[in-house]
């Protein structure tokens, strides 16, 4: 088993210092053997300190990302960390993509119901205009009220 300090860990992870020691205190990563410049590191940290981001880019909470480590040895987080990380849908991809080249737009909020909005860009053209309108009115009809659908500015 390899023996690494906490600058070791910090250069071969990429996780700088406060949040090792962070980790360390939130039960992510076991203490290390030892204390202050004589503190020694192993394996077992170095593969906690990578799985950690991966877990987290997966929508994982540190508490959730806590409870999957617990009790994994080094063959199971090696294992984890092997995994390929999880693919976005291929039409969320692109919508991401266009949502960073996008110009920013204003919009008109319709309330349609408690929760419920319809957002219209407000450069949109009579014709969608009018399906707005229309859908304005089903919507009234779906939820049996009538609702105030004043513009809310774009806000």
């Amino acid at each position: 088993m390899a023996e690494y300090t906490i600058n070791d860990l910090v250069n071969l992870s990429g996780v700088n210092r406060r949040n090792i020691y962070f980790y360390v205190q939130q039960g992510l990563l076991p203490p290390p053997e030892g204390a202050g410049l004589g503190a020694r590191y192993g394996d077992e940290h170095l593969l906690r300190l990578r799985a950690i981001p991966r877990l987290r880019d997966r929508g994982l909470r540190l508490d959730e990302i806590r409870e999957r480590l617990d009790g994994k040895n080094l063959r199971s987080i090696e294992a984890m960390l092997a995994e390929p990380p999880p693919q976005q849908p291929a039409a969320r991809m692109r919508e991401v993509e266009t949502a960073r080249r996008s110009p920013p737009q204003s919009l008109l909020r319709y309330r349609l119901a408690e929760g419920v909005e319809l957002l219209v860009e407000a450069s949109a053209d009579a014709k969608a205009r009018s399906e707005a309108a229309e859908l304005i009115e089903a919507a009234d009809r779906i939820f049996n009220r009538k609702t105030d659908h004043r513009q809310n500015g774009g806000k």
